[in-house]
């Protein structure tokens, strides 16, 4: 399962409340899986290549991020795609709001579509720091061919946490980032077909952003790893590489 970690971006982008903000980006890198994946997914988690379009927009009312994820497009016996759409409506005139995600990845013999309802909390305090909590309930609608049967409805809850802080490096700009998100009370049906064995699970990212002055490229560095989440009971990892323009 994905996660939240682009709604920290979407976020920064927004930090003003009442005023509007857009962002269009382009994305292309390198998922370079550790040794626990490799052994376990084989091909699936190696080193894998990926494109991302992302885009988000906001306002004094709330604010909206979407993606389309294009991986292994190299090799169509393990092609994937993923969709994301994050929303969160402002509760007021507080930090608070009303929290939504939709999340739907496809496989060649796996489909998976994840809807997140609940709250989040979301703030960029006077030293620069952003922070987001967000908690929510979570429905899952599956279709696993392998199994030759689905698992669709309730699917226990979620709770999320991300922080972030730009530093300014002369013309430049760096961007420290790391999200967490978990998932429980998850249907026993489901962590067998998914694979992720055990009724707790997470996975997070740890990223460190370059901003190179103000040509709208920028290159990444992080660090994934999953806990009986992502496909595989146990921990494993990665390493992604990429390059990013903003339009």
């Amino acid at each position: 399962m994905k996660s939240l970690q682009t709604a920290t971006l979407v976020a920064s982008l927004l930090a003003l409340p009442g005023a509007n903000a857009a962002m269009l980006a382009v994305e292309a890198g390198v998922m370079d899986w550790g040794s626990k994946a490799e052994n376990y997914f084989g091909d699936a988690k190696s080193s894998n290549p990926f494109i991302k379009i992302k885009a988000a927009t906001g306002s004094e009312f709330g604010d909206i991020y979407g993606h389309f994820v294009l991986e292994d497009f190299d090799d169509s016996d393990l092609m994937g795609s993923e969709i994301n759409v994050i929303g969160q409506i402002n509760m007021g005139q507080t930090d608070f709001n009303w929290y939504g995600q939709i999340f739907s990845k496809t496989k060649p013999n796996w489909s998976e579509t994840n809807t997140l309802l609940g709250f989040s909390h979301d703030k960029t305090w006077d030293n620069g720091i952003y922070t987001q909590v967000a908690v929510a309930g979570h429905i899952v609608t599956s279709d696993y061919q392998h199994f030759g049967f689905d698992v669709n409805g309730f699917n226990g809850g979620y709770a999320y946490f991300g922080i972030d802080k730009t530093f300014a490096i002369a013309d430049s700009a760096l961007k420290l980032l790391w999200w967490q998100e978990h998932y429980f009370g998850r249907d026993d049906d489901y962590l067998i077909v998914a694979g992720d064995g055990e009724d707790h699970g997470f996975n997070g990212k740890l990223e460190a952003r370059y901003f190179i002055g103000d040509t709208g490229l920028s290159a990444a560095l992080a660090y994934r790893y999953a806990e009986n989440n992502m496909g595989k009971q146990g921990y494993h990892d990665a390493i992604f590489y990429s390059m990013q323009y903003n339009f």
